[in-house]
């Protein structure tokens, strides 16, 4: 049997458009939040985060509360609740560290490296089952020109990463 060019481009034009139908049929069925989210759980209760640093400084708890406050009602897979819900989130900061950076022989400290480690717990209370529970760990480096500064933003910015990686883990389950 002979095949021609013009029963080729037929046939070459079928495949194409068959493989571009099926590419957005298939886009259409994924999507990166509210896919893992047991269909039973509406609301979210944020509990106060806790702080078991030992840092001493009440603000990095508040902070990483209202972060996770604001992102998941941003993201609307949740309605946040103040009390009951069928979802809790517990948060705990574990540790907040400050470390030198590697220095040099003969070389001035310059820059100066944040930790900080959270632990979350999210609950669903429907089933009374935990559902995920996970050490998160997040760093940004800061300079010695203005430390104190340098510090307060760098702790901010690695709660911010916390937050948006809880954030993300449990709405995609990634």
């Amino acid at each position: 049997m002979k095949i021609n060019s013009s029963n080729n481009n037929v046939l070459l034009r079928i495949l194409f458009v068959s493989c571009i139908f099926g590419i957005v049929l298939m886009g259409g069925c994924y999507s990166f939040t509210g896919g893992t989210i047991p269909e039973h759980l509406k609301t979210l209760n944020i509990g106060s985060v806790n702080d078991r640093s030992g840092y001493g400084d009440p603000r990095y708890r508040e902070m990483l509360e209202q972060l996770l406050v604001d992102n998941f009602q941003a993201d609307g897979s949740f309605d946040i609740v103040e009390r009951g819900g069928d979802a809790k989130l517990t948060t705990t900061i574990i540790s907040i560290n400050d470390q030198m950076m590697t220095v040099r022989p003969g070389e001035s400290e310059t820059e100066r490296k944040i930790t900080v480690n959270c632990e979350i717990e999210y609950y669903d209370v429907v089933k009374k089952k935990v559902l995920k529970k996970k050490t998160y760990s997040n760093f940004d480096v800061y300079e010695l020109t203005n430390p104190q500064q340098g510090r307060i933003d760098a702790i901010s910015n690695a709660l911010t990463q916390a937050s948006d990686d809880i954030l993300f883990d449990i709405v995609s389950g990634w």
